[in-house]
């Protein structure tokens, strides 16, 4: 299912299309391999993140252009390092790109997928390269390439916790709160429940009736854990709990969603529009975090919103850390998906050092679509080579 839509002249087709295609042949793909600092480091229950490793690739076209795509590096969530992505881009995909034009990025998608298992991170990087190329050669938002802007603005599901300590991460919600956020996903599944349970009931006190209010246990639980906490916080208005179990198991996360339970949430265990269909079909999810480099990319990823969307399911995007590269394109795709009821996680706002001219801003609570030409940011070449491993 490709429903990615297009701007009239990707089709070529004319005089004119012809002539796009000619400027838009991809004669250069490159990697730029990323260790990204980060504000904190990120904990979770399976692992912690002290910097975000993450994918850059530049995709360069014969007029000139270039378009630049991003993907994070997580062996826990993905399977994939940065070699392994590096390697796959340079010995597979930049010797199928090249030569191609960026206008038959559709189908130049759907030919790697048919002839590349998995490695969805260098998919999604070159796929939001090609993005960004097609944006900036036609003069026009990636929104626009991507069927057009459903919204202006995406609401930012800001990430808090992993403290272990209630009155820190409630003073560090309500700071953000005081900052103009109005949605928050917990941290949990790092310490005793019955302290996370009280953290939960302590933010809903302190933030009010109108945040909307997430945890995310990372698959640190077993099915009797997880029943436990729903108890726990049960008429706290939790708006969703995420991955409570270990992804792949189906049936119990089917047991957990079960009264009292809150919604159900999946993110590590989809990484296709069949797995989001199989978790609906068993009754075990009310709603899907989507990254693009599980998805494979901007386009698989907004195919996989609207399927979630048609199903009844409700929709948060997420990301790891990466930079405004990535982030941009995550806010183009939440202003194009039908709806995004749980929110935008933005992997920017996590990183200390941002290699792109002007980094991704939030005014209360909110990230508007870039509204220049591709993914509507600038990278900073030199920034990001300082940013290389070492």
């Amino acid at each position: 299912m490709e429903t990615g839509g297009s701007h009239p002249a990707e089709s070529g087709g004319h005089a004119v299309g012809d002539e796009l295609h000619r400027l838009g042949r991809i004669v250069s793909v490159d990697c730029f391999p990323a260790h990204l600092p980060m504000r904190k480091p990120l904990k979770m229950a399976t692992h912690q993140i002290a910097h975000g490793p993450s994918l850059f690739v530049r995709v360069r076209a014969a007029s000139g252009a270039e378009g630049w795509g991003e993907a994070g590096a997580d062996p826990t969530m993905s399977g994939e390092t940065l070699r392994g992505m590096v390697a796959a881009v340079e010995e597979f995909l930049a010797p199928r790109l090249s030569g191609a034009s960026v206008f038959d990025r559709i189908a130049i998608g759907a030919g790697v997928r048919r002839h590349l298992y998995g490695n969805g991170g260098p998919k999604a990087a070159v796929d939001m390269a090609l993005l960004d190329l097609a944006g900036r050669i036609l003069g026009v938002p990636a929104v626009e390439l991507l069927g057009g802007a459903a919204r202006r603005s995406a609401t930012v599901l800001r990430l808090i916790g992993g403290s272990r300590e209630t009155d820190r991460d409630v003073a560090e919600a309500e700071m953000l709160a005081d900052q103009g956020f109005k949605a928050f996903k917990l941290k949990v599944g790092l310490t005793d429940i019955a302290r996370e349970a009280e953290t939960v009931r302590r933010l809903r006190d302190r933030l009010g009736d109108d945040v909307l209010l997430a945890a995310d246990a990372n698959m640190g639980w077993d099915v009797a854990t997880a029943r436990r906490f729903a108890g726990l916080v049960a008429g706290c208005g939790l708006a969703f709990l995420e991955q409570p179990v270990v992804a792949g198991d189906i049936n119990r996360m089917a047991a957990v969603a079960a009264p009292p339970s809150p919604a159900l949430g999946a993110d590590e265990a989809l990484h296709s529009v069949g797995d989001i269909l199989a978790h609906a079909n068993a009754g075990a999810i009310r709603g899907v975090s989507l990254k693009t480099m599980k998805f494979g990319g901007v386009t698989t990823t907004l195919s996989a919103a609207t399927v979630a969307d048609a199903l009844g399911l409700c929709v948060n995007l997420a990301m790891l850390v990466e930079s405004s590269v990535a982030s941009a394109a995550m806010i183009h795709l939440a202003c194009a998906i039908p709806q995004i009821d749980w929110g935008l996680s933005v992997g920017g706002l996590l990183v200390a050092e941002d290699p792109v001219a002007e980094p991704i801003g939030c005014v209360a609570g909110e990230v508007a679509c870039p509204v220049g030409p591709g993914l509507g940011v600038t990278v900073d070449e030199r920034a990001l080579r300082r940013l290389a491993p070492q």
